[in-house]
């Protein structure tokens, strides 16, 4: 097998956990795995020895948490949510509505942007 399937392999491991590796990351990935072979689950790393992929990419994430991402399922329970997207979701409060109520120009205007995109266009 090539570096591009091992690579492919290894970003197949991570879609099926449910993460997105960045190009930064796939860069080390190839430094990584340049000249390794794979049989089966099991990469050859030369002069290294051998590891799943599943090892290998347990080992990627520990060295380089922010090179992986949460994959977007909108289906997926809210404890699987991003933030944003919960955000979103939330209730504009009490004080929010009173801060809207007294602002002005370009700021009250984007806050009656986000009221209409919560469907909550109270006051205005």
């Amino acid at each position: 097998m090539t570096t591009d399937s091992i690579e492919d392999a290894v970003v197949s491991a991570a879609r099926a956990k449910g993460y997105a590796i960045n190009s930064t990351t796939m860069a080390t990935v190839a430094i990584d795995l340049a000249g390794s072979t794979m049989t089966g689950d099991l990469i050859t790393i030369p002069r290294k020895g051998s590891l799943s992929v599943q090892d290998y990419l347990r080992d990627l994430h520990d060295r380089a948490p922010s090179g992986f991402s949460r994959l977007q399922h909108p289906d997926k329970p809210d404890a699987e949510r991003t933030v944003s997207e919960l955000r979103r979701k939330r209730p504009l409060d009490a004080a929010w509505h009173a801060r809207h109520a007294k602002a002005t120009g370009i700021t009250k205007s984007m806050m009656s942007e986000i009221a209409a995109s919560r469907g909550e266009e109270k006051g205005s």
